[in-house]
């Protein structure tokens, strides 16, 4: 009992199931009139364990013997005859009412001996398997017949599918078996969703090794400024191609330059979210640069979204300035915020300087914020910070190995988040353009 209770929490504690039955044979030799009998009686019981409530060892042993001498006194009753009765739902590949089985083999086995024979147990492979997964175990005795260990204890093997498992999970499952039993031993009175069950290397790649996810990136720069740093060493690169046109990373931090004055005189600043809404052409990277060197967030808008969507996102993020073009200016028919289209006002907004802003922006500002599809529900506004945005960049750059002979083809839509995957992984490597197809 004991041992099937310590087997039954390492089931529950790899599957979180609260209600688990096992499979347990049973010699069902229960009068002393059929002891010298020679004949084979086992059957199998099935032994349901309630495993709610996240008791103490202690008190699921007393559930556990609870259940096991209520299927003793039951034992003569065929298995098959009490599948018979319940009519379980039958599957060709499992077996009916349990597909886990635990044994305990603790009969007394008296020494055989035979005159000018020594016999040794003889260890082999099983080839088949009638459950997903079977413990067996058996005491050890010094000199105990076939089996001798000198030193005593438990033994025992596994059997199990390979369809479900490898060697190697059932070595860890077997060293867990062993260190949740240790634990039970130290501690009976503990909880078990709290007993010990990993081991001292499991324990420090899980809270050590997989938690060290510290990488090296800047974070005194944000992205629009290490955009800059690009361009004062590549400055005559072409950054951006948009069918037949082109913009060196010169000619479009120019562009952003004066765009972000424009934007600072009309009070953006860090945390001040502006909308963007355009479709793909050189606007959407000057828009995006043009906001985050004023300091701002950018709202992407995709200006072929429902009109319904554009106008909920307008009103939920409020920015207090929207850029957008011409032709959208009816679609998105806003008049909480102040429109710039950057085609018909870019006669004015070139006048502007065209040197980099000193921005008060930080790494814990806001970069922009993107909306969820709302396909669960109503779409939600995400928040990403600078110090998010850099982590994604310069992870990207690493993984993909990101170099200045690369180039990107622009693709998502301004207002999918894959956008900035896209855009500024590449814009930190300088180099190549990104096309804008």
């Amino acid at each position: 009992m004991t041992l099937l209770t310590a087997f039954q929490i390492l089931l529950y504690r790899y599957t979180q199931q609260e209600d688990i039955a096992v499979g347990v044979p049973i010699a069902n030799r229960n009068r002393s009139e059929i002891e010298g009998l020679i004949g084979f009686f086992v059957n199998s019981l099935v032994l349901r364990t309630d495993l709610s409530g996240n008791p103490n060892f202690r008190e699921l042993l007393s559930r556990v013997k609870e259940v096991a001498l209520a299927a003793y006194a039951h034992q003569d009753l065929p298995f098959e005859k009490l599948v018979e009765e319940l009519h379980p739902e039958r599957n060709l590949n499992q077996n009916p009412l349990f597909q886990v089985a635990f044994a305990l083999q603790n009969a007394p086995m008296s020494a055989l001996e035979l005159p000018r024979l020594t016999l040794t147990p003889w260890q082999f492979d099983t080839k088949t398997t009638r459950f997903d997964l079977e413990f067996h175990l058996w005491e050890q005795e010094s000199n105990n017949g076939l089996w001798v260990d000198n030193s005593g204890g438990i033994s025992g093997f596994v059997i199990y599918s390979t369809d479900l498992f490898d060697n190697a999970t059932i070595t860890r499952m077997l060293e867990h078996f062993q260190i949740l039993l240790e634990g039970i031993v130290a501690n009976p009175e503990q909880r078990i969703a709290n007993l010990p069950l990993l081991s001292e290397p499991e324990l420090y790649q899980l809270l050590v090794e997989w938690n060290n996810t510290q990488v090296d990136y800047p974070q005194d720069k944000c992205i629009h400024q290490l955009f800059e740093s690009i361009v004062e060493k590549n400055s005559d690169a072409i950054a951006l191609v948009f069918k037949e046109q082109q913009l060196s990373y010169q000619e479009l931090n120019v562009r952003s330059n004066q765009l972000a004055h424009y934007l600072k005189k009309l009070g953006v600043k860090p945390e001040v979210l502006v909308g963007l809404c355009v479709e793909r052409s050189f606007d959407v990277i000057i828009g995006m640069l043009g906001i985050l060197k004023a300091g701002g967030a950018y709202v992407p808008l995709d200006p072929t979204y429902p009109p319904e969507r554009l106008k909920f996102m307008l009103a939920d993020a409020q920015v207090p300035i929207l850029l957008t073009r011409q032709r959208w200016i009816e679609r998105l028919k806003n008049d909480s915020s102040q429109t710039i289209c950057l085609d018909r006002d870019w006669e004015i907004i070139s006048q502007e300087k065209e040197d980099n802003l000193k921005s008060e922006v930080t790494v814990d500002n806001l970069a922009y914020v993107i909306y969820t599809s709302g396909s669960t529900g109503k779409p939600k506004g995400v928040q990403i910070e600078h110090r998010a945005l850099l982590n994604l960049v310069f992870w990207h750059q690493k993984a993909f190995v990101v170099s200045s002979i690369d180039r990107v083809t622009q693709i998502a839509g301004v207002a999918f988040d894959a956008c900035g995957w896209e855009i500024w992984p590449k814009f930190n490597s300088c180099g190549d353009a990104i096309a804008m197809s």
